[in-house]
């Protein structure tokens, strides 16, 4: 299969500001670069989510990922080779990738095949036109002139399968690193898909080789034996293997005149002797762990960093730091907050038995163009863990609170960490959760409520649900008339009735009028189908609650009754409704074989759905009509696996967190202003030649009539905006181009007031 590889692989990242509508683009970490490969007068990086190409005349950087034109995510290795000009791409899930001419072809067959055991791809080779893939059964040869897999060679015993970790080809032998040992098979024979042809060389037995490369016609192989901290280093030379070096290392690449090992210390460089010439351990942004590192023809250092993403070495001068932007969150994704043009994103999470997962506790925040973290500030969070959720104060847009799992909650002063809230200093309002001598606080999330209040749920504690006053003021809430709390880390504030919900990972809903009444809502009670989990909770646009479950969403249209029984802990009289939808001849209820978790409104009240392994879906402001659905197999998703979701309210793009990353997908709608802006937006505009997609106009009042016309004022289109925005195809309402010119926006609401214009110039 063949896909084209997109404009993003020959724009620089900086045009990824603006996403067209129905694009996708990413926001992965590229921070951590895993491999490094030279390509002429480019540098490949691979990271976790993708690749990026460094090109070294023009100094700029191309992003490759699943958002434009590579067939996966999640990348296990990659290597270049030059005479096809081809770079090959393997995933971690053993789909591969050929890029070549700005194309892609993609070969599936060792995904797709039944292949018992491990089928991971650890290195790859090229000779001769072929590129030869060591896996977790055995080598792979592919052609890289008909993108095909050529032939399979297995190399245990009688053809069995066994693992090859490296490969490597000197002028007449080729040899492989194998769970076996090390095998060697002369590059003439005629048949090296049979086992008994390839000969086992037993001189260094006693270590698990993993790295091989060719020094000037001499083999050096690195393994490990009792100590797997540091990897032996030999050559093969006239009178056998020879030991030369002793070290922790990573990679062993030997290129540009060099031997180039890199490590967690750092990279050292040895001439074709064999003898150290450098030793990096710092750069000028502080220490040096490496994952990989090569030394190109012109005798330049590049370096795989393990936190700062490319590092350059140049000859002489300085060094300097190559990364397109990103979050660096290590493509953890917990929770997505919007806020006016901002998304904030936390990295954070938890465990199924509370504890922590150990995500160094940053918050990342975008305006859809660039990425910045916390300022720590003095210091005050520097042993915690885990910030898992956010609120923007709304009396004070300058001020951030955050939630700390286990530390309690600390506040953000112009993206600085200014103050930290716990038990020990706020009147008893935290109580911590204790068993036996141990004590935490799980502040799961937060937010805050119309008269600027903030409200925190503390898990697990007999105070679950804490306020913070306008006047700073902190109160803890007696919640024991409500049971055992679970893992509480979902609250929204009601709107409408002034309520607050929050629920955990259990089959109970959770309801507090911010005074003194509490119940709780059954999730099973008024369904028609019985749900064991509520994984996810959000309000509408019109007030309604949906909830997403285990087995699909249900709707809260009933939430002024939540207290009707007194408010004492009970079971409200609060229905949760099944939407009933048909399917062809038959009716089910909605989403009931989706595993829920997560949900986002978007301006027009449709609702974007996340699932745990279906994929993501857009349904009708109703939920009786499905939209869009999204997987990793018909879209550029990085997962099946949606962990949560996110809508930038101004933009209509939605953020999508998954176990892969996150990245965003730009939708027909926007949250209405409730006056038109002065100036509508059009984008793109001018609308230049070759463009046939469409065209995003936002700034409009919610639902407005949209006409469009020419200079003599003939309308040739006209439409209903998307909540604040309206798409225009281009197009006369009979499906024709428009011819080149400039064309004139005119809006009006449903009552034909507050008319706006802008101009949209086309050019063919």
């Amino acid at each position: 299969m063949t896909y084209s590889l997109w404009l993003c692989l020959l724009w620089p990242a900086a045009v990824q500001a603006q996403t067209a509508i129905g694009r996708w683009r990413d926001c992965l970490d590229y921070s951590v670069v895993q491999h490094v490969q030279p390509a002429g007068r480019s540098i490949y990086a691979a990271v976790r989510g993708g690749v990026f190409r460094y090109d070294t005349d023009d100094r700029t950087i191309h992003r490759m990922n699943k958002t434009t034109g590579l067939s996966d995510a999640g990348v296990a290795t990659i290597a270049y080779d030059d005479q096809s000009r081809s770079l090959v791409v393997a995933y971690n899930n053993t789909n591969i990738d050929i890029v070549c001419d700005d194309q892609v072809f993609n070969l599936s067959d060792i995904k797709r095949s039944e292949i018992s055991g491990d089928k991971g791809i650890y290195s790859i080779r090229f000779h001769s036109g072929k590129a030869y893939l060591a896996t977790g059964f055995g080598v792979v040869v592919i052609d890289l002139a008909r993108h095909e897999i050529k032939e399979t060679w297995y190399l245990g015993t009688g053809g069995a399968y066994t693992t090859v970790y490296d490969l490597a080809f000197t002028a007449d032998s080729l040899y492989a690193a194998t769970a076996a040992g090390l095998k060697r098979i002369a590059v003439a024979d005629p048949y090296p898909a049979i086992s008994d042809r390839w000969t086992a060389d037993h001189r260094l037995d006693s270590l698990s080789l993993t790295m091989l490369d060719v020094l000037d016609g001499h083999l050096l192989a690195a393994g490990y034996g009792y100590d797997v901290e540091k990897a032996r280093l030999y050559v093969l030379e006239t009178t056998g293997f020879r030991e030369w070096n002793y070290r922790e290392v990573k990679s062993m690449h030997a290129g540009g005149g060099y031997v180039t090992l890199a490590g967690e210390s750092g990279v050292v460089r040895y001439n074709s002797a064999l003898q150290r010439t450098d030793s990096l351990t710092t750069h000028a942004w502080g220490d040096l762990p490496s994952n990989d590192a090569v030394t190109t023809s012109d005798g330049s250092l590049w370096v795989g960093h393990n936190w700062n993403g490319l590092i350059h070495f140049p000859v002489s001068g300085t060094d300097e730091t190559i990364t397109p932007s990103g979050p660096y969150s290590g493509d953890n994704v917990f929770r997505l907050v919007p806020f006016n043009y901002r998304m904030m994103l936390c990295p954070g999470g938890h465990s199924a038995i509370y504890g922590n997962s150990g995500i160094p506790p940053n918050m990342l925040t975008t305006n859809g163009r660039s990425w910045h973290g916390l300022d720590f500030g003095d210091g005050l969070i520097n042993s915690a863990y885990d910030l898992v959720d956010v609120a923007v104060n709304p009396n004070d847009t300058t001020e951030m609170m955050a939630a700390l799992w286990g530390y309690g909650v600390v506040s953000i002063k112009n993206n600085r960490v200014s103050a930290l809230y716990n038990a020990d200093n706020t009147g008893g309002a935290f109580v911590p959760y204790t068993s036996g001598s141990y004590a935490t606080l799980l502040t799961g999330a937060l937010t805050y409520d119309a008269d600027g209040n903030l409200w925190v749920l503390n898990a697990l504690s007999p105070s679950a649900l804490v306020r913070c006053s306008a006047k700073g003021q902190w109160t803890g809430f007696d919640t024991r008339l409500l049971g055992d709390q679970p893992a509480l880390d979902k609250l929204i504030y009601d709107s409408i009735n002034g309520y607050l919900w929050f629920c955990g990972r259990s089959n109970t809903i959770y309801v507090h009028d911010g005074k003194s009444r509490m119940a709780k809502v059954n999730p099973n009670y008024g369904s028609k189908l019985s749900t064991d989990n509520v994984t996810a909770l959000v309000q509408d646009r019109t007030g309604n609650l949906w909830v997403g479950t285990n087995k699909g969403i249900k709707v809260i249209y009933d939430a002024y009754r939540a207290f009707n029984n007194g408010g004492v802990g009970e079971q409200a009289p609060v229905s949760c409704s099944n939407i009933t939808i048909t399917n062809g001849e038959f009716y089910e209820y909605l989403m009931a074989y989706e595993s829920i978790t997560s949900i986002a409104v978007d301006g027009a009240n449709r609702k974007w759905v996340g699932t745990a392994s279906g994929g993501l879906y857009l349904i009708s402001a109703n939920g009786l009509e499905q939209l869009q659905h999204f997987t990793a197999e018909n879209s550029p998703l990085f997962s099946n696996k949606i962990i949560t979701l996110g809508i930038q309210p101004r933009t209509g793009e939605v953020y999508i967190g998954t176990d892969r990353g996150l990245q965003v997908y730009r939708s027909t709608a926007t949250y209405a202003e409730s006056a038109p802006l002065d100036q509508v937006y059009a984008f793109p505009n001018p609308v230049r030649p070759g463009y046939d997609g469409p065209i995003a106009i936002k700034g409009f009042t919610r639902d407005a009539m949209v006409h469009i016309t020419d200079a003599a004022g003939h309308t040739v289109f006209s439409t209903q905006a998307i909540g604040g925005q309206a798409v225009w195809n281009g197009r006369t309402l009979n499906g024709e181009p428009v011819a080149a010119g400039v064309y004139y926006v005119f809006a009006a609401d449903t009552e034909g007031g507050n008319r706006s214009v802008t101009k949209i110039l086309i050019v063919r």
